[in-house]
């Protein structure tokens, strides 16, 4: 049960530090493992060799109990967490590490790629965790299994487990990164008709953004790009289901200017720990020894206080990912989508907080 009164005093606490000019964590993302079972090449986790990424868990990721000294050295500031991989389900302690993580009073989040949730105890996962995000980038099998590497057997064991998702009424949405694989059902709105099918309500969009690493682009052409942006806008319009969580300025501001517009990237404001337990300042582009920190040797104070966060003032490398754009946007945007989501968290619970008051 999510304690609104704790939650309130940390966003004042995050609120004086942004008075006086220190930037701290709000969120925190636990990436758990380095392992994924699934091979998508806008991923670094896609890696085709799974035996070496086996062994790179194996030797790499903490262990439970460094994840739980993790989860208590973060709670202190998060009013979110959010739980990811690799993929996260694919960790035998999983659940072990859920039921940790809740005992903190911190709201979690899971995405996942729904491709092993039939394994779970989802009446139990559903006590923990306020949502799951599911990583559905299509709707249809061919666009699925190329954007995912996967067969159709697994296409076609993640549809059961979304309908297992219904039937144990755990609430979930769906998560979609937008490629030349699958622009095409954003277009003509069949992607949105069929999640509604599927049991869901709410999307959350993001086109992909291009690794450096790689030499091949997955970014639909400009001409596409905005067809399904101002297709999005008119779904958006339309109030149906399911509703679209990104602003509509995203979108805006990619038709007319192609990419998303912010003053100064606010990555900063999520605490996004790796496998291993590192944190990489001011992001994953800067991984380098000399902008990575060790969270189980560091305190967040120290990490936050580094002088590589300046570069996320001048820096603007990522175009179009929705996250990031989000993340960047003023206080006031922030703070409304959150507020919102607060809103409907304190009528769910009005009871128990009126005796914490």
């Amino acid at each position: 049960m999510v304690d609104i009164i704790r939650t309130i005093n940390k966003v004042g606490r995050w609120s004086l530090n942004r008075a006086v000019g220190k930037r701290r964590p709000l969120v925190a993302v636990f990436s758990l493992t380095h392992y994924c079972n699934y091979f998508c090449p806008m991923c670094p986790f896609g890696d085709p060799d799974k035996q070496g990424q086996l062994k790179l868990a194996g030797k790499n990721d903490l262990t439970t109990d460094q994840w739980k000294q993790i989860f208590e050295k973060v709670s202190g500031y998060a009013i979110w967490s959010i739980i990811e991989g690799g993929e996260p389900t694919s960790r035998p302690d999983f659940m072990e590490l859920v039921r940790h993580l809740y005992s903190l009073r911190v709201p979690i989040t899971l995405i996942t790629n729904c491709s092993l949730l039939h394994t779970i105890n989802l009446d139990e996962l559903k006590q923990y965790i306020q949502f799951i995000t599911c990583s559905i980038d299509s709707v249809f099998e061919d666009p699925y299994c190329k954007v995912r590497g996967v067969t159709p057997q697994t296409y076609q064991r993640v549809m059961q487990n979304l309908q297992l998702l219904n039937e144990h009424k755990v609430p979930h949405y769906f998560n979609s990164v937008i490629t030349k694989f699958n622009t095409k059902e954003f277009i003509d709105g069949s992607y949105f008709k069929r999640a509604k099918e599927l049991g869901v309500n709410s999307v959350s969009l993001t086109f992909v953004e291009d690794r450096a690493d790689v030499d091949y682009s997955l970014l639909p052409d400009r001409d596409s790009i905005v067809k399904a942006c101002k297709s999005i806008l008119e779904h958006i319009r339309s109030k149906e289901d399911p509703q679209i969580m990104l602003p509509a300025q995203y979108f805006e501001q990619i038709i007319e200017h192609g990419r998303g517009m912010y003053d100064e990237c606010g990555v900063w404001k999520s605490i996004f720990v790796n496998g291993n337990g590192t944190v990489m300042v001011p992001c994953w582009k800067y991984n380098s020894p000399e902008n990575t920190y060790n969270l189980l040797e560091k305190s967040v104070e120290e990490i936050w206080s580094a002088p590589q966060w300046e570069i996320a003032r001048t820096c603007h490398d990522c175009e179009v990912l929705g996250c990031i754009w989000y993340s960047s946007q003023p206080v006031t945007t922030f703070a409304q989508n959150y507020m919102r989501g607060l809103s409907k968290i304190i009528g769910q619970h009005a009871p128990e907080i009126g005796e914490n008051i």
